[in-house]
C-alpha cells in the first residue's frame, strides 16, 4: 500500500455559546476570562483544517488540524504545510509511520506541530481501516476503554463556578480544569473561585488550576498554594509558570504537596525526557495538536509512566473527530493522571461524524471499536464547511 494523494481541506465551524463562554467573548468591559482571549474570542468562525489522505489501493484515512497558539499555526499555514508535507510523503507506505516522521524531522527541524498531527492521525485511521482494528489497538492496546469526563470550565464569579462544577458532576464529570487569569488580574481572586469549586466537588473530584503560565514565578505560586490549600489534596496546578522555565515548575513541585502538570512545556519527546529525568512535574500533560500526533505522544506517555510520572490527555481544538482521536490516546495510558477533555465538539455547532466515534453519556465515555478512529465522516458537510466562510462574507 502506498500514499497516493493527501489532501488539506480549511473548514469554518460555527462557534456555540459554550464556546463563546470558555473564551470571554462576551465578557465585561476590564475583565479577563480566559489567557488568550486575544486569538479565541468574538470570532465569527473557528478555523481548522481537515486531512484526507489517499491510497493506491482505496483506503481513505481522516485527520485534522486547529489553528492554535501554542503551535503557532493559522489555518493558511497549516493548509500550506501540509501540502508540503503531502508531496514529501506521497509514495510511502502508510505503515511506515516511523520513517515517515522522520522525513518530516528531517525537513522542517522545529514546530508545525498541528499539521504534523493531522497526518498522523490520518495515517493512522488507514492503517486501523487495513488492519481491521482500532487505533488503541494499533498504539499497544486499552488499559481503560470506559472512562469519565474532565471538564473545562470558564473563568467566571465564584458563585457562578461553583454552581457550574456542580452542575457538571450531576452529568457524569470526574474531573476538572478551571481556567485561571493569574497576574492578568488577580491570583487572590484565583485562590477565591478554586475555593467555591472544591466546596462544591467530592474529594474524590480531582480539581486542574489552569492557569496558562499566569501565576508569575515559582515563588508566587508555592506562596499562593501554601497559604491557601496547604491540606487540599484533590487540587492540581497545570502549568502555572512560563513554559521555558522548567528548573521554576521543578522547583514548584518539591515544594508544594498538590500534583503539578507539565502541559506547554511538554511539547516533545527531548523535553518530556528532561521533565522525567528532573521529575519536574508529578504528571504531563498530552494533546495530539501539540505533540504532533500519535507516533510521538505515545512515546511520550511511556517515557512519563516509566519515571512514574501520570499521563493526561487534554482535547486539541476540533470536531468530534478530534475528540475521538484523544479518546484513543487515553485509552492507551497506564498511570492514568484524570479522566480525558473529550467534549470540545460540544462548542461547535457542525458535526462531520455521521456515524459512530465518541459519545458522551451520564456514566462519561469510551473509546469506540470500528477500525481506525471509528468514524464515518459526512463529506457532503465537510464540503459545505469548506466553503462556508466564503458564502458569510
Amino acid at each position: 500500500m502506498k500514499i497516493s494523494k493527501i489532501q488539506a481541506i480549511p473548514v469554518w465551524y460555527e462557534p456555540t455559546e459554550a464556546y463563546h463562554q470558555l473564551f470571554g467573548s462576551n465578557k465585561s468591559p476590564g475583565s479577563m476570562v480566559h489567557a488568550r482571549e486575544a486569538w479565541f474570542a468574538g470570532i465569527k468562525y473557528k478555523e481548522n483544517v481537515f486531512v484526507k489522505l489517499y491510497t493506491d489501493e482505496g483506503i481513505v484515512g481522516w485527520g485534522e488540524a486547529t489553528a492554535h497558539p501554542v503551535t503557532s499555526e493559522t489555518q493558511q499555514g497549516l493548509v500550506s504545510t501540509i501540502e508540503l508535507f503531502g508531496e514529501l510523503i506521497t509514495g510511502m507506505d502508510p505503515f511506515s509511520i516511523g520513517a515517515i516522521h522522520s522525513k518530516l524531522d528531517d525537513f522542517f527541524l522545529h514546530g508545525n506541530s498541528g499539521a504534523r498531527s493531522a497526518i498522523d492521525i490520518a495515517l493512522y485511521d488507514v492503517m486501523g481501516k487495513a488492519s481491521n482494528q482500532p487505533i488503541y489497538k494499533l498504539l499497544g492496546g486499552g488499559f481503560q476503554k470506559s472512562f469519565g469526563l474532565l471538564g473545562t470550565m470558564p473563568r467566571d464569579t465564584s458563585q457562578a463556578m461553583a454552581e457550574m462544577a456542580a452542575a457538571l458532576v450531576k452529568q457524569g464529570y470526574t474531573c476538572f480544569e478551571p481556567k485561571m487569569t493569574g497576574q492578568l488580574e488577580s491570583l487572590e481572586e484565583d485562590a477565591k473561585r478554586l475555593k467555591a469549586i472544591l466546596n462544591v466537588v467530592p474529594e474524590s473530584v480531582l480539581v486542574i488550576a489552569d492557569p496558562n503560565q499566569t501565576w508569575g514565578t515559582p515563588k508566587n505560586t508555592i506562596d499562593l498554594l501554601e497559604r491557601h490549600f496547604r491540606d487540599i489534596k484533590n487540587l492540581a496546578v497545570e502549568q502555572p509558570i512560563h513554559f521555558s522555565d522548567l528548573p521554576g515548575l521543578k522547583l514548584i513541585t518539591r515544594a508544594v504537596s498538590q500534583k503539578v502538570v507539565a502541559d506547554e512545556v511538554a511539547s516533545s519527546i527531548p523535553v518530556t525526557m528532561d521533565i522525567a529525568h528532573e521529575r519536574a512535574a508529578d504528571m504531563i500533560s498530552l494533546k495530539l495538536g501539540k505533540n504532533g500526533g500519535f507516533y510521538k505522544s505515545i512515546q511520550m506517555m511511556r517515557i512519563a509512566e516509566a519515571a512514574g510520572l501520570e499521563v493526561r490527555v487534554d482535547w486539541t481544538q476540533g470536531s468530534r473527530l478530534l475528540d475521538t482521536a484523544t479518546a484513543h490516546l487515553h485509552a492507551c495510558i497506564r498511570l492514568v493522571g484524570c479522566d480525558p477533555a473529550v467534549d470540545y465538539h460540544l462548542r461547535i455547532k457542525e458535526d462531520p461524524v455521521v456515524e459512530g466515534g465518541v459519545k458522551l453519556t451520564d456514566n462519561g465515555a469510551s473509546v469506540p471499536e470500528g477500525p481506525g478512529l471509528g468514524i464515518t465522516i459526512d463529506e457532503d458537510l465537510v464540503e459545505y464547511l469548506r466553503n462556508k466562510n466564503s458564502q458569510n462574507t
